[in-house]
């Protein structure tokens, strides 16, 4: 049997080029500041030549460091391989922080230039010797050294010079997009050491407008045997999200050589939390070793048992220290969250009534509950799938139905033993809220239905109809259901009325003008509001007379009623088909006349339409139903709130009241 040929593949300029096709001219630029602190510099100066000021085009950009330099007896290792680099041989613990582990970060230059050369100065015995490197955009596959020299320069180093400048390198790009992608790209990393600096033009990076906190703080890790020992740390918070970098605790030692490094726990949690923690300590001096693996790692990391457990303890308490961080930065973000939701109109509608503000607040209060606990929920929704699931909430909220929504939700995303918990204390926090606030609310209405009674019942009071029975009504209309608005009250003629109407219905302003005999008729009460069962408008015309002066209703003030609804019934704007009209004459008592043209006596219904329907109502029915129906609503609260809370004692009471979870501090 012939033995075969074994053939290599070779990848070409073409492939380099659809590799790094992701590449953007920002990024490949700080492959280059990259491979400078790889290279161990703690310079790195980036400076652009321009060729013509006025059209803003640049000739020349150089990418110069102190680091080390490359060492041409290295050179094939470091150059002529791609995907692969010396680097990452060299280097596989977690503590290092070189970035050019890849190999291509060389080729990069392609996306913002047509040639590089590197000239690189490297220590060589007692001698420092340079060389020059080339590349072409023309042939990426192919370099060009020259041979080594002895250099009169008196340190290490390497400058990268670019030429023949693309167009989209200018003075635009170089301040909106090159150095704020630098800040998102090394602000973590120049934290590390004070001696890390990037310059720009001879004008150093300033990062310091995407750090929104730091502290410096300290933390005492327990060991074994109650051991004790503080490590002093200091905390980031940034308000730019770092390019590729988690948010990391970077452990180093009093050198500040950085030992180990580790992913916090609040890593894609779907809020803007980022940040970095930074320790400095001699207890990480002998630590060098790859921490990814947990169990491998730690028995590698720290010989003895003690050292592993203060070790362990000091991340348990780094990471409650960033929790405590993260919850009032998630409470603002969960006001801001309501807020934007709000602008978006995807909340549920609710009314203007008091009842309606207590249940839009609830909900309001449980999804800045629900983001507290879990922002990644309402992370990448779209307007309608926000408005669904604002619904969903609402409808939990209504019903109590909470095991149904974890089931949603872990379908959403997964939640945690200990999210699930606090969630369900939330809900449980937020509707109990709802239950007191509207308990508040019910025993408000009834003490106001007190009120009522005592004007309409007391006649020794003398209460009349204009100065106290209708100012009270126009304040009190949601005697007459929640859903309605006022539209207008005593003393406004119909034509003023007519516009009022036709403005909340349609948003009309031009003035009309009614032809009518009675146009200049006066209503006590006007609301205008929507039927629930099928959407459509339903208005009501109330007209009231004071049972000290009228003992009783006869068929004058039937015929007032009539009257407004001939001028209703006659005029266009008022009397579409889609709108329904309910008018309520209410007294005292009626007399025989009356009553006998009573088609229903439980509701009163005098007349019914199409359109509309005449009621005739006895003051003393009109506050039973609405006694009735608070106290039913109060009696089911107080039901729901004795199984919502279990505090008995007035200490526990006050306790409940101080842990509840959407309490603002």
């Amino acid at each position: 049997m012939k033995s075969q040929t074994v053939e290599s593949v070779e990848i070409t300029s073409n492939g380099i080029r659809k590799m790094l096709n992701k590449y953007t001219p920002e990024r490949a630029i700080s492959e280059y500041v990259w491979n400078g602190f790889d290279a161990k510099a703690t310079i790195v100066k980036i400076n652009f030549e321009f060729d013509n000021q006025e059209f803003d085009t640049v000739k020349e950009i150089r990418v110069c460091d102190n680091g080390i330099g490359i060492c041409y007896e290295e050179l094939p290792s470091k150059f002529k391989q791609f995907y692969e680099s010396q680097k990452s041989i060299a280097n596989d613990n977690n503590a290092d922080l070189t970035r050019g582990k890849n190999g291509y970060g060389r080729f990069t230059f392609h996306k913002f230039a047509r040639f590089a050369q590197w000239q690189t100065f490297y220590q060589k015995g007692n001698d420092i010797m340079s060389y020059e490197i080339d590349i072409s955009n023309d042939n990426l596959k192919d370099y060009t050294p020259t041979i080594p020299i002895k250099s009169q320069e008196p340190e290490t180093g390497t400058c990268v010079i670019f030429n023949e400048i693309t167009s989209a390198i200018s003075t635009s790009f170089i301040e909106q997009v090159l150095i704020p992608y630098l800040k998102a790209e090394f602000a973590w990393f120049l934290e590390l050491k004070d001696e890390y600096k990037i310059f720009i033009n001879d004008t150093e990076l300033d990062y310091s407008s995407i750090i929104e906190k730091n502290e410096n703080f300290p933390v005492v890790a327990s060991g074994l045997y109650n051991q004790k020992k503080t490590f002093n740390c200091k905390y980031i918070q940034w308000n730019t999200k770092m390019n590729d970098e988690y948010s990391r605790f970077y452990f180093l030692n009093n050198d500040l050589e950085l030992k180990n490094t580790k992913t916090t726990l609040l890593n894609k949690k779907g809020d803007k939390f980022w940040h970095s923690v930074i320790v400095i300590d001699d207890f990480f001096n002998e630590i060098n070793c790859d921490i990814e693996d947990e169990n491998t790692a730690q028995r590698k990391l720290f010989s003895e048992v003690a050292d592993r457990k203060l070790f362990k303890d000091l991340v348990e308490k780094l990471n409650d220290f960033l929790r405590g961080k993260r919850r009032p930065f998630l409470r603002q973000q969960a006001v801001a969250l309501v807020n934007k939701y709000e602008e978006e109109k995807v909340f549920p509608v609710f009314s203007d009534n008091e009842w309606d503000k207590a249940r839009k607040q609830g909900l309001e209060d449980l999804v800045k509950g629900l983001y507290e606990v879990e922002p990644a929920v309402f992370m990448k929704l779209n307007k309608e799938q926000k408005r669904v699931f604002l619904e969903l909430l609402n409808l939990v909220m209504d019903s109590g139905e909470r095991d149904n929504l974890f089931k949603i939700l872990d379908a959403v995303v997964e939640l945690d033993s200990n999210d699930r918990k606090e969630f369900a204390k939330i809900l449980e926090t937020t509707r109990l809220k709802q239950v007191i606030s509207t308990i508040k609310l019910i025993s408000d209405r009834l003490l106001t239905l007190e009120t009522l009674k005592k004007l309409v019942f007391n006649h020794e009071l003398k209460a009349n109809e204009r100065d106290h029975l209708q100012k009270f009504i126009e304040k009190h209309y949601w005697i007459f259901g929640e859903e309605y608005r006022l539209v207008c009250a005593e003393e406004v003629k119909f034509e003023e009325a007519l516009r009022k109407y036709v403005y909340i219905l349609r948003g009309v302003t031009e003035k009309e003008f009614i032809d009518h005999p009675d146009k200049y008729k006066e209503m006590d009460l006007f609301l205008a509001g929507t039927d629930f069962r099928d959407g459509k408008p339903h208005n009501v015309i109330v007209e009231i007379k004071n049972p000290t002066t009228i003992k009783k209703l006869t068929s004058k003030e039937v015929t007032q009623l009539k009257q407004y609804i001939d001028v209703i019934l006659n005029v266009d704007s008022f009397n579409d088909q889609n709108e329904y009209w309910s008018f309520y004459l209410i007294g005292q008592d009626y007399d025989n006349i009356v009553k006998a043209d009573i088609q229903n006596q439980e509701s009163g219904l005098l007349r019914k339409h199409d359109n509309y329907c005449l009621y005739v109502k006895k003051w003393s029915e009109i506050t039973n139903e609405v006694e009735r129906r608070l106290k039913y609503l109060l009696e089911k609260l107080k039901i729901e709130r004795a199984k919502l809370s279990n505090a008995s004692t007035l200490e526990e009471v006050m306790n409940e009241a101080a842990n509840n979870a959407v309490v603002v501090n």
